[in-house]
């Protein structure tokens, strides 16, 4: 068998489980994500039992408790703990896993203000600055979810430096001094304070906890951890298998803007970190702060600024990650997670140091992605902590920030890619317990039963289960290790107008050699240099044993780096040098880089280069074969031959063979158009191949040839395709093969398309469209008046608008800022103050059975036409915490419908809705409505009398049909999904390119055809006045937009079949059909 893959047994790390070919069919709960269960609203033990068995319905293996905004029971209280009792006892009766989250909210670390009561605890930094103390005036204080906090003039003085700069802004001279000491000639003081976290809304009036104080973490773990312990801790590594920590940081890193600028800065410190700095490095850190701000004379760096990087660096991954990792360990409870910005050299820079180290004490080294990125760097660290420390797999957060409408198309996009980077624990972002008030713009995607489509989710889920059934199996085959390049960029940790352009060649540098071996089929690990002095056994990195370790142009090493590399070229294998040779060990100028070099590999930092010299080591090729057609006449490409730089690939070596995963690792630029790859793919070696498909569960052997000691497998992937293999090796693969290939037939694996006997597009057909709920207007543009107060009346205006001006007028928190948990705030005074709202119907029919949904339902007062209703409330609108009551018929005409709402710090004004059978035609802001139509189109149901609605719907066609054999094409459309159903029988699911299903005709007659669209509610709930077409950072503040980027006219999004669906006949007989 090939060198690079033989299966290492020796090194005694845990072996990964075994592949089973019955899990790998109906996959178990292990193998499923678990999303993000959020508490957001007053817990009920009577919810608890029906919410979670909407996880089973979706395939899901379990949930993470995760507390959110709008949680109204106290957190960790005897009330809360019982339902996360309760909880884990109904997942283990279900077979589900019941995952935890450690924190209110986030990010991790604070307890939810009960850490950070304790002032000593709390975040700390360094105030550089030119201001002594008292002679500036300080803005108010902002608040954020993060660390982040601003200077406000008040910290404790711990130096102050007379600093010279030369005439190019560089340090000439400093000198440590007093505070009150005068300024010297040619010299300017500047002041260093320390400066503590204060009170904010969003850590519950408290505040983020400082993550370089291992007591501190102490304490939040004896806080949370142990809590849970108390509570679950028989079902620890059982029914619980994880607990997830969310983006520990530290306050983000500052820099000058201009060297010579009179700028602030905000630097990371705690209480003790000049006596650790002094053990571990021999300096005094204070003697030499200017160094951390301003470049040197010369183009010489700061070793000063290098150890001041790498001991945040220590001691934030010492007290967060590996503190929390060890008593996970001990409590035999897998500790999985993220951290904050990891996806640049500076985004980690800033908010930790850097990424691996801090993930290293993780059972589950996790990621973040957010609206719908491609962060490879980001997956690369957290899988290479894994494969390096022999961990268990990568957890990932992942769909959040997407919105409502991303579609399963891009679910499974996403998580291909993911998977093919080692992600192995899915965690959705996010499904709501409760979408009352602000919830509902928790950053959408609402993955759970608010959305129409939850229980096809298993069409998702069950692949990605399938997928992890063999991904989680065997052992990586990674042979190519690569020098993580961030302690160079520590170096230019400077002023902008002079590191800037340094920092941006080693940021470019760092996402070149990363794409440049992802998408060449290279696959590799980055290699921590502040971890291998632990991991380094003399012949392997931890559990990997590389065999050739790259130098990304990086520009200093550590001394334990070289002679990592020393032995690594003792045992016979190779190091490659990509440009310069650095100059620096340990941040000081040295030659024992360029004497190793001598022994080395050195390759210009160009692709070309780089791919020549690692040919050797390449598994796998993945070529384009023949041309590719772009749907314009005689437009197309001959990209013959050509590396198809888009796919992703992971290999792991079991007993029986070799694994390997490849999906498309790039977004799509149309999903609308059906453009399939053609593909040969070489393996080194002599295999059989058998493709299993994750789609169905089955597998069955692949079509391969052999030649030139090579296999080639040939084979059509479409858009969101993804491909798993098991390579067989075959008897006698030693032997050398010489056979010639260049002849033989190559045809493409899945491109035989059948011959097409009639085509008939039913653009002239007619159609209906039924509803499966009820139509829905949304209102949420009245006039307003407050306590019956004349002068307070105004509008029309947007109700988060309204709701805004009078929580300013009360003096209560604004919802769109940072806000304490409803469970720390005592709602002292009753509702007391009263707010209308006036919505005008304009009616062109006589309507009847109209309803209307509405929050705080209980806290409101319903007019018709002045007249009070008497309030009966029928059930609820999508989620039950809104409402809906039976309205009077409405006639035609103009109706006037006046809410009185018991207005209150925590009562959530939010819009309504009116619900019937009816016709809703947009004008602009304004809305008629009409009875419902008799005739409609091939086209979007926003343009037919449902703009804002968010339903599942059906297309409905009868087309004269023949006995044969089918095919039904909807090549673009804005759903989910679409189930076809042929008289009343389900014919399959559109969800991927190709976007056909086939069926089986067995009688000549009128037959009908149904197109059942899955829908989303971003219509309906999503930021219907954000006039940014790009959007895609949905956070609450998207539905709060100013100036030009805000609309009263509704922006929407298109909704349902865009196209007309096309029908082939394929065959005059009906058995042809293969499930």
């Amino acid at each position: 068998m090939n060198r690079e893959l033989e299966l290492k047994k020796e090194d005694g790390r845990k072996q990964a489980s075994s592949f089973s070919i019955e899990e790998f069919r109906k996959p178990s709960a292990r193998h499923r994500g678990m999303p993000f269960w959020a508490w957001n609203t007053r817990l009920k033990k009577e919810d608890l039992e029906w919410q979670i068995e909407q996880f089973r319905d979706m395939g899901m293996g379990g949930f993470y408790i995760h507390t959110r905004v709008g949680l109204d029971t106290p957190y960790l209280g005897e009330e809360f703990m019982d339902c996360v009792k309760k909880s884990a006892m109904l997942a283990k009766e279900k077979g589900l896993f019941c995952g935890l989250y450690d924190e209110d909210r986030w990010p991790s670390g604070y307890a939810g203000g009960m850490v950070t009561k304790n002032k000593e605890y709390r975040c700390k930094a360094l105030l550089i600055t030119p201001y002594r103390q008292g002679t500036k005036q300080y803005k108010k204080p902002e608040f954020d979810s993060r660390a982040a906090f601003s200077p406000q003039g008040n910290g404790m003085f711990l130096s102050a430096y007379q600093v010279k700069l030369d005439s190019e802004g560089r340090l000439e001279d400093y000198i440590r001094c007093c505070e009150n000491e005068a300024e010297k000639e040619g010299y300017r003081l500047w002041y260093v304070y320390v400066e503590t976290a204060y009170d904010s809304p969003w850590f519950n009036d408290q505040a983020y906890v400082d993550a370089l104080n291992e007591k501190a973490i102490a304490c939040f773990l004896e806080t949370t951890y142990e809590k849970y312990y108390e509570a679950l801790g028989d079902e620890f590594g059982v029914t619980v298998p994880s607990i997830f920590t969310d983006e520990p940081q530290l306050i983000p890193k500052g820099t000058l803007g201009r060297a010579k600028g009179l700028e602030e800065v905000m630097l990371p410190w705690t209480g003790d970190f000049k006596e650790t700095f002094a053990q571990e490095y021999g300096a005094d850190i204070l003697e030499h702060v200017p160094e951390l701000l301003w470049e040197l004379a010369g183009n010489q760096v700061s070793r000063y600024r290098y150890w001041y990087h790498d001991h945040v660096t220590q001691r934030f991954s010492q007290a967060y990650g590996r503190q929390a990792g060890k008593w996970c360990r001990e409590h035999r409870i897998s500790l999985g997670g993220h951290m904050m910005e990891e996806p640049a050299l500076q985004s980690q820079t800033k908010a930790l140091g850097e990424v691996m180290r801090s993930l290293s004490g993780f059972t589950l080294p996790g990621i973040d992605m957010l609206c719908d990125a491609r962060e490879y760097t980001t997956a690369k660290q957290a899988q290479s902590i894994c494969h390096q420390y022999g961990r268990e797999g990568v957890i990932s957060e992942l769909y959040g920030v997407t919105n409502w409408d991303f579609d399963f198309r891009r679910h499974k996009l996403q998580g291909d890619w993911q998977a093919a980077l080692g992600v192995t624990n899915r965690v959705h972002h996010l499904n709501w317990m409760s979408m009352a008030g602000e919830a509902k713009r928790d950053y959408p995607a609402a993955i759970g039963f608010q959305s129409p489509w939850y229980r096809e989710y298993p069409v998702v889920e069950d692949h990605f289960a399938r997928v992890n059934t063999a991904m989680k199996s065997g052992r990586p085959v990674v042979r190519i290790g690569v020098i993580h390049p961030v302690e160079s960029y520590w170096l230019y940790f400077g002023p902008n107008d002079q590191t800037g352009g340094i920092r941006e060649e080693l940021e470019t540098r760092f996402t070149q050699i990363t794409e440049w071996l992802l998408f060449g089929n290279l696959d590799f690990d980055y290699i921590s240099e502040g971890l291998i002095p632990e991991l380094w056994d003399g012949r392997r990195l931890g559990a990997m044993d590389y065999d050739i370790i790259l130098i990304p142009g990086c520009v200093t090493l550590r001394g334990t780096t070289l002679r990592m590399l020393k032995d690594f070229l003792d045992l016979g294998k190779q190091v490659l040098f990509l440009g310069e040779v650095p100059q620096l060990v340990d941040a000081k100028e040295s030659r024992e880089a360029k004497n190793l070099a001598e022994r080395c590999l050195h390759a210009e930092f160009t692709e070309r280069a780089v791919m020549e010299v690692l040919e050797e080591y390449r598994f796998l090729d993945i070529r384009y074969f023949g041309e590719k057609h772009l749907k314009k006449p005689n437009h197309k490409k001959n990209w013959n031959g050509e590396r198809a730089k888009k796919y992703l690939c992971q290999v792991r070596q079991e007993e029986e063979g070799v694994w390997v995963f490849l999906a498309n690792g790039k977004a799509l630029e149309n999903q609308d158009l059906i453009l399939p790859d053609d593909l040969e793919i070489r393996f080194k070696g002599l295999w059989k191949a058998v493709i299993y498909d994750t789609l169905t569960g089955t597998e069955h052997k692949a079509d391969v040839l052999h030649g030139h000691g090579a296999t080639y497998l040939n084979i059509r992937m479409y858009e969101q395709d993804s491909l798993l293999l098991l390579l067989i090796p075959l008897s006698g693969d030693k032997a050398v093969c010489t056979q010639d290939i260049s002849g033989q037939d190559r045809g493409i694996s899945g491109s035989k398309m059948p011959a097409v006997l009639w085509e008939k597009n039913l653009f002239r057909e007619k159609v209906d469209i039924v509803s499966e709920e009820p139509n829905v207007l949304l209102l949420d543009l009245a006039e307003y008046m407050f306590d019956d107060d004349a002068d307070s009346a105004g509008g029309p205006e947007e109700i988060l608008r309204i709701d805004n001006i009078f929580r300013e007028k009360l003096g209560y928190p604004l919802r769109r800022a940072a806000l304490a948990q409803p469970w720390t705030v005592e709602n002292k005074e009753a509702e007391r103050h009263i707010l209308c709202l006036k919505y005008i119907i304009q009616c062109a029919d006589e309507l009847k059975g109209i309803s209307l949904a509405l929050e705080a339902a209980e806290n409101t007062e319903i007019f018709l036409d002045r007249k009070r209703l008497e309030k009966k409330i029928t059930g609820y609108y999508v989620d039950p915490c809104i409402s809906s009551v039976l309205l009077p018929d409405l006639s035609e005409g103009t109706h006037e419908l006046l809410l009185k709402v018991s207005f209150g710090r925590k009562i959530n004004v939010e819009p309504c809705y009116l619900l019937g059978e009816f016709d809703a035609e947009l004008q602009g802001s304004a809305s008629i409505l009409r009875r419902k139509r008799s005739r409609y189109s091939w086209q979007g149901i926003d343009g037919q009398g449902m703009p804002f609605y968010g339903g599942n719907f059906v297309y409905r066609t009868e087309i004269q049909l023949d006995e044969g054999y089918y095919e039904a094409e909807v090549s673009k459309f804005r759903a989910p999904l679409i189930l076809v159903k042929v008289d009343g029988s389900t014919a399959g699911r559109i969800v991927y390119s190709p976007y056909r299903v086939t069926f089986n005709i067995t009688e000549k007659k009128s037959h009908v055809i149904e197109f059942y669209v899955f829908g989303n509610r971003v219509n309906t709930f999503g930021a219907v006045h954000n006039c940014d077409e790009r959007e895609i950072y949905f956070d609450p503040n998207a539905w709060r937009t100013s100036g030009e980027g805000w609309s009263y006219e509704y922006q929407l999004k298109k909704a349902g079949i865009l196209k007309a669906p096309v029908i082939r006949k394929l065959s005059d007989k009906s058995e042809e059909r293969q499930e």
